[in-house]
């Protein structure tokens, strides 16, 4: 296998499937209660509207992805496009983001622990994680099919919470139908966006992908068209059945109870609200390592770093996950401060992304000329305006009430990425190697 390439072993469906896999997580089931206290039963209209944001926001990696399809594309565009250092920048975010696989294994016990108290909340997080890594270490395609089987269980627990509700909606209920007015109903949208993004991190499949340029913009429109469908329906049930003030802060599971029967409400428990968080966590396994394997091709970090095994998984890399998502769940340290700090660091690359991504006409006028979208430079500039925006924003809710020493830890790691690659490059230059060269050769972009 040369440099810069990967098996092209992901068809439509695959990539379809991890995106709602990524989309579809705990968010959906914690998040509608939080946004029912803003905007009351017009929950299931915001939804859609969170997703139109979503799509908006994400038309400049739809472009970026149809002109330049690359594995690990955040690090690779930044990289190739601004600089090395900005590219290593965004690795390092990317890295930390990864501390969140905790957050997602003690989700996943909180569902599992109460049904099947064998094992401690912790203890189903940690099984999850590494059940889930030990399927990655047989290559992506078995680990896209397992997310095939997860994400159609996960639909089903959703269609069978949303499907007893119907029958049941009182339309009574949903009066007044905007009872914060339009600024709760916005509010709302924008905390939203959180549930229905996600579909933007295939974009770093793209080397693993058939047909990549068709690929991107087809999963990424209609995998967060169908899910905020989905979500619109679970909403509606949520305060179709009883009254919408109840559910205020409350998780999905109170308003089952008036209406799912006991089997159908611990399959929901199971099937719905645990493999959520498994088809997250999955799709997280499957996508991050790209962008570090690209950044060992660089040399940025060490070559072994990248090393793939007889099934094309980076297995060092994903033993790195695994250890960052176990270890805080082994020593019972509290993950929700360092899971948002986390959250706050997945969002923070996408700043400079979006930045890199508005070079693409000028750089690459040829490529851009065959996107499927290809707005004139006032519009990228328009569309980069409105996706910095909107980031900006997401991190403001983010950073809320965080504590100082969690906003400090963030502040340090940031100074860190910042110092890393001024130190990587010294290192490689006594051994005359130029890391500027190797991170801004677009070579990459010819596979």
């Amino acid at each position: 296998m040369s440099i810069f390439k990967l098996k092209r072993v992901l068809t439509f469906w695959d990539v379809f499937f991890i995106a709602i896999g990524q989309i579809i997580g705990a968010g959906v089931i914690a998040l509608t209660g939080i946004a029912i206290g803003m905007t009351g039963p017009s929950i299931f209209i915001a939804y859609f509207f969170a997703a139109f944001l979503v799509l908006i926001v994400s038309l400049l990696i739809i472009i970026a992805g149809t002109t330049l399809p690359v594995t690990g594309a955040y690090y690779t565009w930044v990289s190739r496009l601004r600089s090395g250092w900005l590219g290593s920048v965004v690795l390092s975010l990317i890295l930390l983001a990864c501390t969140s696989l905790s957050l997602y294994g003690s989700s996943f016990g909180l569902y599992l622990n109460p049904l099947f108290p064998v094992l401690s909340v912790n203890g189903w997080g940690i099984v999850v994680i590494v059940l889930l890594f030990l399927t990655n270490l047989f290559g992506i395609k078995i680990a896209s099919k397992l997310q095939v089987v997860l994400v159609i269980l996960l639909i089903s627990a959703l269609a069978i919470y949303a499907g007893f509700a119907m029958p049941q909606i009182q339309v009574e209920l949903l009066t007044p139908m905007f009872p914060k007015g339009i600024v709760g109903f916005i509010t709302a949208v924008f905390l939203l966006k959180f549930a229905t993004g996600g579909a933007h991190m295939i974009v770093g499949l793209s080397g693993e992908m058939h047909n990549p340029k068709r690929t991107i913009p087809t999963v990424m429109i209609s995998a967060t068209l169908i899910v905020a469908v989905i979500y619109s329906f679970v909403a509606l049930a949520s305060v179709g059945v009883m009254p919408w003030t109840e559910m205020i802060n409350q998780p999905l599971t109170l308003a089952g109870k008036q209406f799912l029967p006991a089997w159908a409400m611990t399959y929901f428990l199971i099937a719905g609200a645990g493999l959520a968080i498994c088809t997250t966590l999955n799709s997280q396994y499957i996508q991050l390592p790209r962008t570090f394997i690209v950044a060992s091709w660089d040399k940025l970090l060490p070559p072994w770093v990248g090393r793939l095994n007889r099934y094309g998984a980076p297995y060092y890399i994903l033993f790195v996950m695994l250890v960052i998502g176990v270890v805080p769940l082994l020593t019972g340290l509290d993950v929700s401060d360092i899971a948002r700090a986390a959250t706050i660091a997945a969002s923070l690359p996408a700043f400079i992304v979006y930045w890199a991504i508005i070079r693409i006409p000028k750089d690459y006028p040829d490529q851009y000329g065959q996107a499927v979208f290809k707005p004139n430079q006032f519009w990228m500039w328009v569309l980069f305006l409105v996706a910095e925006l909107s980031t900006a924003i997401g991190v403001v809710f983010l950073a809320r009430d965080l504590p100082v020493p969690v906003i400090g830890a963030l502040i340090a790691w940031i100074v860190i990425s910042i110092g890393y690659y001024p130190l990587r490059k010294r290192y490689l230059a006594r051994q005359d190697i130029d890391l500027d060269e190797l991170t801004s050769n677009p070579a990459i972009f010819e596979h």
